[in-house]
């Protein structure tokens, strides 16, 4: 926290000391929108002090109070009211060359080492934080450091103590890097996406490494993250890294549950959550899916920078980021996919590991299949439901209503279609009875004509007949028959060559 914040602290402090709690929040977000970090100072504070006390009481106050609160550059952080002290000139041998930065539990100093002789990085623990459980922090860092040796994160040299004075305070030596922050380092050298990629998985590596030895980092961020001009990414400040071997557990910080540790915008659902029980390598895999995330898109997956802590985490837990195909189509797809991954909530649907990670980024350079794949549509609605508990309650309330409506509508038209059936049925058995009577009406009447057509044939040949025989003479009429069987039997002989006297004898019998 810089002196300008420092003064911040304090005047806010000074107005708003006498206003209600219930007024604080509102009051305090409204005199200060722009930064959180002094907003959850003065709230730490301010929920600690009495209201009749004096500043000198309040600085002293805070002191206190805020002794317990640890984390790096620009995080929840400890506040102190009073200038930082000078700044040493020799310490062992190392000679002081200049001041780097200023964090929460000490200042670094770039600093000339006699032997062998080199240019460091000196972390010198502040004196005026020298508590218990700052030291125990310090002494954790140095250890988490040593442990870890891999071109990705920052080298430890030396460990020890001097005395300027006032009592031993604890300092380290460490690799002094000389490079810019993540997202600065791309920026200044316009990287593309898939250049960014590579980068990101330069990170994920060297996360891997620290979580083979058995560390948690727990404050991932660009800061924390510098780039030399070569293109290595060096990770910075293990100082609130947690262990996870049971070797250095005695140097652990052991954080108590409700207190947060890290920055807000990079922390896990988890780890916001403030119980350090919670908190595995997938915390770290979290905080890597949102530096990715920023890296890529150049923003936040959560707009969380300018409201108060209650409700940034509220944010982080419940709301879902903002999908990085928005920001720009061009992440659309695997990039999505994986960043989205890493970026669960559920932390057992996270990458496994930082290597998991890494190695799913590779495959998209490699242009091979990744295997993360998107979120099933079940699952974003068991999760839009989990959000929305009122919402759905509500919705699934006017479900039921209706569906009994329906219900209820269904077994009235089922009853009316019933007795619409047996009318319906009752009616096509009377048309098909009346249509049989009307054949069986039309085939009598077919055959009654018919039967009258017979005997009007019948009575017509009789009388043709009657009137044929009652103009014909019996006796010609046989006399006729008679000639003309002569005629017959005569010419029949003579084809058979009968004489003329045979056939006359013939017909003269005959």
């Amino acid at each position: 926290m810089t002196p300008e914040q420092f003064r911040r602290v304090e005047d806010l402090c000074h107005r708003l000391r006498d206003t209600p709690a219930e007024q604080r929040e509102s009051a305090l977000h409204e005199a200060c929108p722009d930064d959180p970090e002094v907003r959850a100072a003065v709230v730490r504070i301010l929920a600690h002090a009495d209201p009749d006390q004096s500043l000198t009481d309040l600085r002293r106050k805070a002191d206190r109070v805020l002794g317990g609160m640890a984390s790096s550059d620009r995080t929840i952080t400890m506040v102190h009211f009073s200038e930082p002290s000078p700044a040493p000139t020799q310490i062992g041998h190392y000679r002081i060359i200049s001041k780097i930065g200023e964090g929460a539990m000490g200042a670094v100093y770039e600093a000339r080492q006699e032997k062998p002789d080199r240019t460091v990085a000196l972390k010198i623990m502040n004196a005026r934080f020298a508590s218990d459980r700052m030291r125990f922090r310090f002494e954790h860092e140095v250890e988490v450091l040593g442990r870890l040796q891999h071109p990705g994160i920052a080298q430890i040299f030396e460990a020890g103590t001097f005395d300027p004075g006032s009592g031993p305070q604890p300092f380290f030596a460490m690799e002094l890097i000389k490079g810019k922050p993540l997202t600065a380092w791309a920026e200044q050298h316009e990287l593309g996406t898939r250049q960014r990629l590579e980068l990101m998985s330069k990170v994920c590596d060297a996360v891997e490494h620290a979580h083979q030895k058995g560390v948690i980092h727990r404050d991932l961020k660009p800061d924390n993250i510098l780039v030399t001009e070569d293109g290595q990414p060096k990770i910075l400040d293990f100082g609130v890294a947690r262990a996870t071997d049971s070797d250095i557990q005695t140097t652990t910080l052991q954080t108590d549950i409700g207190q947060l540790i890290g920055t807000i915008p990079y922390m896990s659902p988890e780890q916001a959550a403030g119980d350090p029980n919670e908190l595995d390598t997938r915390s770290d895999v979290y905080a890597l899916g949102v530096v990715a995330y920023e890296l890529l898109a150049g923003r936040l997956p959560y707009d969380v920078r300018a409201k108060v802590i209650h409700e940034a985490v509220r944010v982080i837990q419940e709301d879902d980021p903002t999908p990085l195909s928005s920001v720009n189509r061009i992440f659309r797809g695997d990039v999505e996919t994986i960043i989205a991954k890493a970026l669960e909530k559920d932390k057992a649907r996270r990458y496994r590991s930082a290597s998991d990670l890494a190695g799913d980024m590779r495959r998209y350079l490699r242009d091979e299949p990744i295997e993360a794949r998107p979120a099933s549509t079940a699952y974003q609605l068991r999760k839009f439901a989990k959000r929305n508990k009122a919402l759905v309650g509500g919705v699934a309330a006017v479900f039921v209503v209706l569906v009994a409506g329906i219900v209820a509508t269904g077994t009235a038209l089922a009853r009316e279609s019933v007795a619409l059936a047996g009318e319906t049925e009752q009616r096509r058995i009377a048309q098909a009875a009346e249509r049989e009577q009307n054949r069986a009406r039309e085939k009598a009447e077919l055959a009654g004509q018919q039967e009258r057509q017979r005997a009007d044939e019948l009575e017509t040949v009789t009388k043709f007949q009657a009137s044929m025989l009652s103009g014909i003479d019996p006796e010609q009429m046989g006399r006729g028959i008679i000639a003309d069987q002569r005629r017959a039997i005569a010419e029949g002989l003579e084809k058979e060559g009968a004489s003329a006297d045979e056939i006359e004898t013939a017909l003269a019998s005959f």
